[in-house]
């Protein structure tokens, strides 16, 4: 009888019906608990056509993060994020397609950074940004402190700066991480994290501050609204639910093992008139399905959708390197009382090395997400993206999310099993596993995935285009690094691969893109590609230890003089990717050509008699191209025989029509077609070209 009436009350969504039926049945708390236990069922399906860069970029900038967006009651859009010690916004009035110049804030100023911003739209369309001010020259006269600026013109000008609490001078002692919400009487409530109180441990409190006009006068003593005593409540996120009754803030909770998402609640009515604890039943654990209590998942935020769900977002490791440098970000759904966060979603795809934190999320009016994160995924340094997703089917997402993101891959096959590497990012490569080209495991490397990982080996970052091979009963990786080639040596195709001495084979100026080819007569060759006035590729005979190169010996294959291999027609033209084989008489040179940024990124190859030239490139050539396959950026793989001896390629591609990175992996079928005189055509059936993706 309570479950269909609770059904009804959902569908209906009625206070009037609600009433009713409490005065009938008496069961208005077996309605609530129904609610409570709903499970959504749908998760966020990412739209990756809409990945845009929200900070604006300039040599002088060294980092932007921590943002948060909203959306103003005219439309238009606003975001505010700290950028080298300064907090600023910028607005955009296309729904995100394009950002206007930022506007500063507040500048850093008398050895403090203004840091981690959040913004909020009053009732009177007054903005109000709450900031945290962090000395970076300790000092007893700096302390970490909670600030507040108003806008009355839609954020071009800011003013009424108020300083509303301060903490102690060390971070041991700060505050951090405010955030605000606006009740419907208009009292706004201020929420923050604080351990000034905790001179003696590593404790930490959320504290609220209030105001009743609008942010120009707070209360001057903060209440301790959750505290877990012995632990760290911590980046609190309020949100006033639908019903306009209930209050939520999420929180990162570490009580139980490495931090997690928690949300804390009060109605209204309650008002945080006492402090919510560590059993308290208004804390709880986020997450319908738990995880470790040693992965780190950290930094919640918290939004709802005008249709009831709750959208909760976080950093995290699972599935990746546990530490938060290498966590990405997460989004899940909940009920409309924000409870059983499930259906997982990850809104940008990262490599395994980068890192998506302090993330946010916004909802638009048309209750299109969209995901805000401060990444290193896409330049060398930390800058704000977003990306717009809608509610829907979560397995269509969950499909997407295991694709297969290794650049410059390459293929190792030996006694039934396929062994993928390629260029994963700066602390190594990643291997993935196969039985038949079609399943493939998740990273499988000895080390957190890794075959190879950096210390273990020569260079300290742009680790890029392995191959690996077996010779002497050994496993060899040939791979760059700081822009130099090195090999590397394993007992097993998992790892690690590792070198006695850290060194680079012999050469003058930069060299990658490394391929070993042992010919017919036992002798091993080195092809790479010289940084040249241009990229150029090159043989080198090596000595029969894989030692060395022998340096006398080096001499250049081919470099891009085609139109098809420069279509930009620029100044540093492009060769490079080089693969080897030997087919009867003949030697085939497999490179690719274009800058792997340009879409025109192609495959072609060139055939000698001789492994070390002349080379003649085929006339039909490019034989792999976005024409022929329909994808950007095709190209830059390796060629191998599978189990049965056919012929493919596996190469990478870019990740969309307007996005070069990450790279996707894809493979297709080669044949070598006979012809009456001279080498036999090889050729690639775009018919058979699929993108990888794991378990």
């Amino acid at each position: 009888m309570k479950l269909p009436i609770a059904n009804l009350f959902l569908k209906k969504g009625s206070l009037i019906i609600f009433g009713l039926l409490i005065s009938i049945s008496g069961c208005g708390k077996d309605l609530l608990k129904a609610e409570d236990e709903t499970v959504p069922a749908n998760g966020i399906i990412w739209d990756y056509n809409t990945l845009k860069r929200v900070s604006a970029s300039s040599a002088e900038t060294k980092y932007a993060g921590y943002a948060r967006m909203i959306q103003l009651s005219d439309k238009s859009l606003i975001s505010v994020y700290e950028t080298d010690g300064n907090i600023v916004a910028v607005k955009s009035t296309d729904r995100g397609t394009t950002w206007l110049a930022p506007v500063t804030i507040a500048p850093k100023s008398d050895g403090t950074n203004r840091a981690v911003p959040d913004i909020l739209e009053l009732s009177d369309h007054t903005l109000l940004v709450c900031y945290n001010g962090r000395p970076y020259l300790t000092d007893p006269t700096r302390k970490f402190n909670i600030q507040t600026k108003r806008s009355t013109d839609g954020g071009s000008t800011w003013k009424d700066e108020r300083l509303l609490y301060e903490a102690g001078y060390q971070f041991e002692n700060g505050c951090w991480e405010p955030s605000a919400v606006q009740l419907p009487s208009g009292e706004i409530q201020l929420f923050f994290a604080n351990e000034a109180n905790y001179l003696q441990s590593a404790e930490q409190n959320i504290s609220l501050l209030r105001s009743t006009d609008n942010g120009l006068n707070w209360t001057k003593s903060p209440e301790i609204v959750s505290f877990r005593p012995g632990s760290r409540d911590g980046m609190p996120v309020p949100l006033l639910l639908n019903n306009n009754k209930d209050l939520v803030f999420a929180i990162e909770d570490n009580g139980s093992g490495n931090f997690k998402p928690y949300t804390i609640r009060n109605s209204i009515a309650e008002n945080w008139k006492k402090t919510v604890g560590s059993d308290d039943k208004n804390r709880d654990y986020a997450l319908s399905e738990k995880i470790g209590s040693e992965i780190y998942a950290g930094a919640p935020y918290l939004r709802q959708l005008k249709t009831g769900e709750t959208i909760l977002s976080y950093q995290g490791t699972e599935g990746r390197i546990n530490k938060m440098e290498f966590a990405d970000m997460k989004v899940l759904v909940g009920n409309s009382s924000a409870k059983n966060f499930s259906h997982k979603s990850t809104p940008f795809i990262i490599p395994e090395d980068k890192s998506c934190l302090w993330n946010s999320l916004c909802i638009l009016d048309d209750n299109t997400v969209i995901a805000v994160t401060s990444t290193n995924a896409y330049a060398g340094k930390s800058e704000i993206w977003m990306i717009k997703g809608k509610l829907g089917p979560a397995p269509q997402q969950q499909t997407q999310a295991k694709a297969i993101y290794e650049a410059d891959p390459t293929i190792f096959y030996e006694k039934g099993v396929y062994y993928l590497y390629g260029t994963s990012g700066d602390r190594g490569f990643l291997v993935y596993q196969s039985s038949d080209l079609k399943s493939w495991t998740a990273p499988v490397g000895k080390t957190d995935g890794y075959a190879l990982v950096k210390g273990s080996s020569f260079g300290t970052k742009g680790f890029w285009a392995p191959q690996v091979f077996k010779y002497k009963n050994s496993y060899y990786m040939a791979y760059t690094a700081d822009e130099q080639i090195a090999i590397a040596k394993s007992n097993s195709p998992l790892g690690p691969f590792v070198q006695d001495t850290f060194k680079p084979l012999s050469g003058v100026g930069k060299q990658i893109d490394p391929y070993i080819f042992f010919d017919t007569d036992g002798k091993p060759y080195i092809y790479h590609v010289k940084l040249q006035n241009g990229n150029r590729i090159f043989v080198s005979q090596m000595d029969s230890e894989l030692k060395d190169v022998i340096s006398s010996t080096t001499k250049e294959c081919i470099s891009a003089t085609e139109q098809w291999e420069n279509t930009k027609h620029v100044d540093w033209p492009v060769a490079e990717g080089p693969t080897v084989i030997k087919r009867g008489e003949y030697y085939y040179l497999i490179y690719s050509a274009n800058d792997f940024r340009n879409t025109d990124y192609a495959v072609g190859y060139a055939t000698s008699t001789s492994p070390t030239g002349p080379w003649k490139k085929y006339n039909g050539n490019p034989i792999i191209s976005k024409g022929k396959l329909g994808a950007n950026g095709t190209g830059h793989g390796d060629l191998f025989k599978d189990q049965s001896g056919n012929y493919r390629y596996v190469m990478h591609t870019h990740f969309s029509d307007s996005q070069v990175a990450p790279r996707r992996t894809g493979l297709i079928d080669i044949k070598f077609i006979p012809v009456n005189n001279g080498p036999d055509l090889l050729t690639a059936d775009s018919k058979t070209f699929k993108l990888l993706s794991h378990q």
